[in-house]
């Protein structure tokens, strides 16, 4: 194999505002820099039999500076293109500083950046993750991926999928041809996804006031709500399907389709689905939600501490009251009924030492008590999650006898003896068996520590939706 390494290639500007990348060379992967530098790093490794004599890569390298603006163009390398066998090429730039790249064919991706992104590109993958910042995405035949990241999102897909997990931001808009839209853990207050014939799938976190508009007419909608969430529903669709899980009840008159869903304490999610001749399905996530429920609590403290007058304290009182209505609901999903019994205690604790909050008694201490009762409250809860490791160490020691979670997983996988016990003698097809493998794997990075309780059972039931 023959090589060719990019190294102390960088540009500097002291006022430099955007990057805008134009891409015909080869697949590209964006991170942050630790300084001002645009830097630009890597191997190219070609096929033995290309002949590189005289080849300098520099001459493939076009930049232009104006006003703020630095243009980088990655030219294509004629007749060596279909030579290169592995890249590993790095581009780094400064924090928050405009980002855009033009891509035709070739996979780009994004990690940890605080940047706004702009991305077009006709047929190369996108893959964005663990990124903060507003992205602007249109792609037409190329996958786009976004995983745990922060900030607006608009897309304008034609034909590729997007799929998208744990994400969150305020405005949300996609718009599809034909590709798939996934949409899991997402946490936007407008929403707004319309396509023709590809099908929907999105999944909310907990949002309080949300505006949420779901359009298509041959694909299927799928909305898949929180635990306990407050909306309003008003579905259209000709062909008059809606199939839901939801125990709330649903009227329908004319092929429309109406859903009121309603706690006092929160401000309800206004949903409107229009659809010509997809199905609609609505199901729920029994998944607690520590993050959001992590959020309110805080918000509860940071509350109390500004509190400095009789109409504030009823407002702290009155925050508390949703939180506690919320949580009381949540905790009705925990089997275990003593990590139950000890969260609803914490709960009514929380509400008497703000109910009896005298403002003469110093504040910092009614602030130790409410931080001592939040910890309390979260990690029960987190205490009822873990009954997804203990309930399956109580089977490997009573059907296995095994002393370890990685010598029982290796006798699952290896034993088809094993399978009545997972209830896999029913499974017969391939893709359960995968999924079963799957459910191991995630189990044993549990034990490992290398993924916490709740990851855990948010991924089991990611597996299971497959």
């Amino acid at each position: 194999m023959k090589k060719i390494s990019i190294t102390n290639k960088h540009w500097t500007y002291e006022e430099l505002s955007k990057v805008k990348i134009t891409n015909e060379m080869i697949p590209l992967s964006i991170t942050q820099s630790s300084d001002k530098q645009v830097v630009l790093e890597g191997d190219i490794v070609f096929d033995p039999d290309i002949e590189l004599e005289g080849f300098n890569i520099e001459d493939y390298f076009e930049d232009e500076y104006d006003d703020g603006v630095l243009d980088l163009n990655l030219l294509e390398l004629p007749g060596k293109q279909r030579s290169i066998k592995s890249v590993q090429l790095k581009l780094s730039i400064p924090q928050t500083i405009f980002l855009e790249i033009i891509s035709d064919n070739y996979p780009i991706s994004m990690i940890g950046l605080t940047n706004p992104i702009l991305v077009d590109t006709e047929n190369g993958p996108v893959s964005i993750a663990n990124c903060s910042g507003d992205m602007h995405i249109e792609s037409e035949n190329g996958p786009v991926r976004i995983r745990n990241s922060a900030g607006n999102l608009y897309a304008k897909m034609e034909n590729g999928p997007i799929s998208v997990e744990d994400i969150k931001g305020e405005g949300l808009h996609v718009e599809s041809e034909n590709g798939p839209i996934k949409m899991r853990l997402a946490s936007f207050s407008k929403v707004k996804i319309e396509t023709e014939n590809g099908p929907i799938y999105y999944e909310t976190q907990p949002v309080e006031g949300g505006d949420f508009s779901f359009v298509t007419q041959n694909g299927i909608v799928h909305l898949v709500l929180p635990l306990r969430f407050s909306f309003k529903l008003h579905a259209e669709s000709e062909s008059g399907r809606l199939k839901s899980k939801l125990e709330a009840k649903v009227t329908e008159e004319d092929n429309t389709f109406r859903i009121e869903n309603l706690f006092d304490e929160d401000e309800p999610t206004i949903i409107k689905i229009d659809t010509t001749n997809g199905m609609i399905k609505l199901s729920s996530d029994s998944y607690i939600n520590l993050d959001y429920i992590k959020a309110k609590l805080e918000q509860v403290k940071v509350s109390l501490k500004q509190t400095a007058t009789s109409d504030e304290k009823e407002q702290v009182k009155e925050l508390l009251n949703k939180l506690t209505q919320y949580l009381s609901r949540v905790s009705k999903s925990i089997n275990e009924e003593k990590i139950r019994n000890k969260v609803n205690d914490a709960i009514e604790k929380m509400k008497k030492t703000i109910a009896d909050f005298d403002f003469e008694e110093a504040k910092a201490n009614v602030s130790s008590k409410v931080e001592d009762i939040s910890s309390e409250i979260y990690d029960g809860l987190k205490d009822g999650l873990r009954n997804v490791k203990a309930e399956f160490d109580g089977l490997k020691y009573e059907h296995l006898n095994a002393e370890s979670l990685k010598e029982y997983i290796h006798k699952v996988v290896n034993s088809p003896l094993i399978k009545p016990y997972l209830g896999a003698e029913k499974k017969k097809a391939e893709a359960e068996e995968i999924a079963e493998r799957s459910r191991l794997k995630i189990l044993d990075m549990l034990e490992k520590g290398k993924i916490t309780s709740e990851e855990a059972e948010r991924l089991i039931k990611a597996i299971s939706k497959e």
